[in-house]
């Protein structure tokens, strides 16, 4: 009977052995990041407009000079479709030849005389031999979306969208704004995986009377266009 019951007490305690033996474990993780689709804007002449050697004697000596316009194209390519609008600032701020202030943007309206649309907005040409050369506007036109024609529109919070001032690359009170492009009837930002449009741009140069030409003079303006995605 003692046997038995040793025998008893040593299984118990094997079984209380074996409960207290701790079971192992792994863990399987779940990672990841969620990107927002990724677009690259170019353009044209590598973004450089050029217009080589200008003869002083050929400016107006009481007046403002326009030279003839200059073409460029923007194109803009995501790898999947995407809503993103563009915004333009000066790099030559405090140099531009016009009839208001320059804003935030630095672009200001354009002098009265050489006759651009109202709202159109220029920015300058830079500071040569002390001297403000110019200035200079950018027009947006022949937008296509994957190929199909769009348009242009223009937001000042990227809420709110018209087409009634998308016409420029600068507005003429300087205010910063936003750029992007819908489909033909509507007024609101599309998603497009390549985006194509051409850039006119219009250029005058100061008077003469106002330059100083006994050395000479350096066109020298300069655009940076960002993009945002929205």
């Amino acid at each position: 009977m003692m046997n038995k019951m040793m025998k008893t007490a040593c299984a118990l305690a094997v079984l209380a052995a074996s409960a207290n033996v701790m079971a192992e474990s792994v863990e399987l993780k779940l990672i990841g990041t969620i990107s927002p689709p990724s677009c690259k804007p170019t353009l044209s002449g590598s973004g450089t407009v050029d217009y080589g050697s200008i003869l002083s004697d050929s400016l107006n000596p009481t007046g403002y000079t326009t030279l003839a316009d200059k073409e460029s194209t923007l194109s803009i390519v995501c790898d999947a479709p995407a809503k993103v609008a563009i915004q333009a600032v000066s790099g030559r701020k405090d140099s531009t030849v016009s009839d208001g202030a320059e804003g935030a943007s630095g672009a200001a309206a354009p002098v009265s005389a050489v006759g651009l649309p109202a709202g159109f907005g220029v920015v300058g040409l830079g500071i040569s031999n002390e001297k403000k050369v110019g200035a200079y506007g950018v027009a947006i036109s022949d937008v296509t979306l994957d190929s199909t024609a769009a348009k242009a529109i223009q937001s000042d919070d990227k809420q709110s969208w018209n087409d009634s001032t998308a016409s420029s690359l600068y507005k003429a009170d300087g205010s910063t704004s936003y750029l992007s492009w819908s489909q033909a009837g509507e007024v609101a930002p599309a998603a497009f995986e390549t985006m194509n449009a051409k850039l006119t741009v219009k250029t005058y140069l100061n008077k003469t009377s106002d330059l100083d030409l006994s050395k000479p003079v350096q066109l020298d303006g300069l655009t940076t266009i960002e993009l945002v995605y929205l």
